[in-house]
């Protein structure tokens, strides 16, 4: 379940006008890591200034046609964010970035200011209302059967999935989150996932995904569904 301190955190991050980084093919998750790399000037000062502050930079997915104003602050994008705190950073001598991001809430853009080079919003957090006690624990257990069912079992283990069932400082939402991004291949359907705050919704989608995993029809169209693979792609601006 949610806590207080899960809640806090949230309001935390989309306090004030937050940092916005579009990008075409990537989407954060809650709990999960994006390791980026920085190189376009408003992007560094964008990165300069959040080091500065409180660290948060939200991540944005790009929508269909932005290619002709990608360097403007007009490109389109999509109106449903996760806003991440920056883990670790490397300042490279040309003044190029790297830095590690981890996603911390679900947000919707509620207003934008263009007043910097980058682009910067006000945002609202999006949280549902938490599955009681008796359902998760449900959840829970329907969760662990299926990654206890071949070919899962190997796939759970290589990504530590066993472990984090049994994390006591991750929410039944952040595991379906980790798992979900590790199995989602196809940015769209990610920000399918991230615009689903209902845990209960997303719950379902992603056992609907492990069931196809675990017996998949032969005559249904596959999508490329991999596991994350070490060391991680850095997604660059």
């Amino acid at each position: 379940m949610e806590t207080n301190n899960h809640r806090a955190e949230s309001e935390r991050a989309c306090a004030g006008l937050v940092p916005i980084f579009p990008l075409p093919n990537a989407v954060l998750l809650p709990r999960t890591v994006l390791p980026l790399h920085v190189f376009e000037k408003r992007y560094r000062i964008m990165t300069r200034e959040a080091l500065a502050g409180p660290r948060f930079v939200a991540i944005s997915l790009l929508k269909t046609g932005y290619e002709a104003t990608y360097h403007t602050l007009d490109a389109p994008i999509h109106p449903v964010v996760c806003v991440g705190r920056i883990l670790r950073e490397e300042c490279l001598a040309d003044g190029r970035y790297n830095f590690l991001l981890q996603g911390v809430t679900r947000a919707r853009i509620v207003r934008e200011d263009k007043g910097r080079p980058y682009r910067r919003a006000a945002l609202e957090p999006l949280v549902a209302p938490p599955a009681n006690t008796l359902q998760e624990n449900a959840l829970r257990c329907e969760l662990q059967r299926l990654l206890m069912s071949e070919p899962l079992a190997a796939m759970a283990t290589q990504g530590h999935w066993f472990e984090i069932l049994d994390c006591p400082d991750l929410t039944f939402s952040d595991l379906v989150d980790i798992i979900g991004s590790a199995l989602l291949s196809c940015p769209e359907d990610k920000q399918h996932f991230l615009e689903e705050p209902c845990v209960m919704v997303r719950s379902k989608w992603l056992f609907g995904l492990l069931d196809m995993l675990i017996d998949p029809c032969d005559d249904a169209p596959q999508r490329p569904y991999k596991t994350r693979t070490w060391p991680p792609t850095s997604f660059a601006n």
